[in-house]
């Protein structure tokens, strides 16, 4: 199961229309991994997330929330059994100038049951990750771009087009902005036409696709909302039927991990 949880204090402040605004308050996106189990009943029993460099309290308020989450039973030959399951994360802080500490959120959420994890990363070696732009890396900025792709009955992408791009990193000169998308774009849309994902066959599918600023590797990095269109083709299969959300790497998430709890605010 994966969870978009576009919180409207998050949606907000990366898509503020005014300066003003903007500068008021600050975005700070991180990804990061876990583990997780619930004991028979759904209730979440242990909580284990990598804190790379994220900051000790920031990562314990984030594992407190999810102790307080509840999941639909898992079953096993028809009993409710404790489960385990690897867990990602894409996290965000905002910062406020005048008030104290941080709101902290949860953007997207997938879970891969324990018993699954080799067949994920079997899927995930079948969606390489795309070449970093040069220019961007040039200039230290990164991206996080929500890729909508159409496969065909193998699960090999036909074609592919960008979403969603978040702007990761140190400030991006209006007139850059443009070139940065753009390369970003490309890059993402030329490594999915090499894709084969085997979850998603003759259908539709969003992949994330994380490209980390450099030195931004297991920390916060500030994030803005970037400009972009997708073609008419896209809001027309849209149209069909729902698409599959994947994780990272393009993998398949777990259809036995139902989150009761609500995480949108």
């Amino acid at each position: 199961m994966k969870l978009l949880v576009p919180l409207a204090v998050l949606v907000g402040a990366l898509a503020s229309p005014s300066a003003s605004a903007s500068d008021l308050q600050e975005v700070f996106t991180a990804s990061t991994h876990g583990d997780l189990a619930i004991d028979a009943e759904g209730r979440v029993v242990e909580v284990k997330l990598d804190h790379q460099q994220l900051g000790e309290g920031v990562m314990k308020s984030f594992e407190q929330q999810m102790m307080g989450w509840r999941f639909e039973p898992i079953l096993h030959e028809g009993k409710p059994v404790k489960a385990y399951a690897y867990v990602n994360l894409a996290l965000f802080v905002v910062r406020q100038p005048g008030e104290q500490g941080v709101r902290i959120g949860f953007k997207e959420v997938t879970f891969i049951d324990a018993t699954d994890q080799g067949a994920a990363d079997v899927a995930a070696r079948r969606v390489k990750p795309p070449r970093y732009p040069r220019r961007p890396a040039d200039h230290g900025v990164g991206a996080r771009v929500k890729l909508f792709v159409q496969t065909d009955d193998e699960g090999r992408v036909i074609r592919s087009a960008v979403e969603e791009l978040l702007l990761l990193g140190g400030e991006v000169e209006t007139n850059q902005v443009e070139r940065h998308v753009e390369a970003f774009r490309e890059a993402s849309e030329q490594a999915a036409a090499g894709w084969v994902i085997p979850d998603v066959k003759g259908g539709r599918a969003v992949v994330p696709v994380l490209y980390t600023p450099p030195g931004f590797q297991g920390r916060w990095v500030r994030t803005r909302m970037a400009p972009v269109q997708a073609p008419a083709w896209v809001a027309e299969e849209r149209a069909k039927d729902e698409a599959a959300e994947l994780g990272d790497g393009g993998v398949a998430n777990s259809e036995r991990w139902k989150l009761q709890t609500p995480i949108g605010g």
